[in-house]
């Protein structure tokens, strides 16, 4: 939800709070000359309730977010009592009043506490419900534009155009490695178009396919040990297709290959919970398209979908240091 929307709905909800107790309070007291009067009682009671309406709004609504309803029930009831009980107490020793011994009398504050705890709770309810129903909108939306990436990509003409000319090269020089990578490139297209459409799948079918990218990569290269792909993951974890790519086409894209201690370095491994993803390659400093490298793996797109994804479960960090470009990028499937 949009936060001047938030704003408006916090500013209305207070207007109607003072509205309804200047107007109970004039009914009681028959005249508006009872709270000309009694300014400062109001603030106090408008402060006791702001304190009991956000503890509920950004604290105890979250035993409702983990379904702890029970909790949440004992929470409200005994935070009520105490800010109930605290703040009756204050108000007396403020406006020099004496305490009441009977029971029943802090009865209607305990009441009227709980009753603006619950309010906060409901609006963070809404807010939550709202903003929930425009996640799920832009998580479809994402969904499509992924499907629409896949197959984008499917076509990638750079890539498809150097993979098909180093196999028209090597069917003169060496044809069983010709028939060996158009397999693997039928297998790169094969995988793309079905299972790169799929919301997760497992990581080792992540790594096989971006093997087999690299390989093809690797037909141009005289040197292949410039390329170091290093693999560490456990059998049983999944994710959305396709995140790592952009990475590794952008190193291919602009590594240099040809200098002493250059080349590309990429580590994909899980640690505990979570998937690292490391890629770094050397590239020339001078190279003025190198400049909006960033951009043109899609820098933005690729964090949003990673947004709508994994929310508040990702970690991409973006270095670039002494002619070297390293990104890594740490999730939570």
């Amino acid at each position: 939800m949009n936060r001047i929307i938030k704003l408006i709905l916090h500013l209305f909800y207070w207007m109607v709070f003072c509205l309804f107790s200047g107007v109970v309070s004039f009914k009681l007291a028959y005249g508006f000359g009872f709270i000309a009067q009694n300014l400062a009682a109001f603030a106090f009671n408008a402060g006791w309730a702001m304190v009991q309406f956000y503890m509920f709004y950004f604290i105890f609504y979250r035993y409702i977010e983990r379904q702890k309803y029970v909790a949440y029930a004992l929470w409200s009831v005994g935070i009520s009592a105490v800010v109930s009980l605290f703040f009756t107490f204050a108000f007396y020793q403020i406006f020099e009043l004496h305490p009441s011994n009977r029971l029943m009398d802090y009865l209607p504050q305990l009441a009227g506490t709980f009753i603006i705890g619950q309010t906060g709770s409901l609006l963070k309810g809404f807010v939550a419900w709202f903003d929930g129903i425009q996640h799920k909108q832009e998580f479809e939306k994402m969904l499509l534009q992924n499907e629409l990436d896949a197959l984008n990509a499917q076509l990638n003409p750079h890539f498809l155009f150097n993979t098909l000319n180093n196999i028209d090269s090597l069917i003169h020089s060496n044809t069983g490695k010709a028939s060996e990578a158009l397999i693997t490139l039928s297998e790169i297209m094969r995988y793309m178009l079905y299972d790169a459409r799929k919301p997760q799948v497992p990581l080792k079918s992540e790594i096989v396919h971006y093997s087999k990218i690299i390989n093809l990569q690797l037909l141009r290269l005289k040197d292949t040990t410039k390329v170091r792909f290093v693999t560490d993951v456990r059998a049983d974890v999944e994710l959305a297709p396709l995140l790592f790519l952009p990475f590794i086409e952008n190193a291919f894209k602009y590594a240099i290959l040809d200098a002493a201690h250059s080349g590309i370095d990429i580590e994909l491994k899980t640690e505990g919970t979570q998937v690292v993803f490391k890629c770094g390659n050397s590239y020339q400093k001078n190279n003025s398209t190198v400049q909006n490298k960033t951009g043109s793996i899609g820098l933005a797109n690729l964090r949003r979908r990673l947004g709508l994804l994994y929310p508040r479960r990702y970690r991409l960090d973006i270095n670039e240091e002494n002619a070297y470009f390293s990104v890594q990028l740490t999730l939570e499937p």
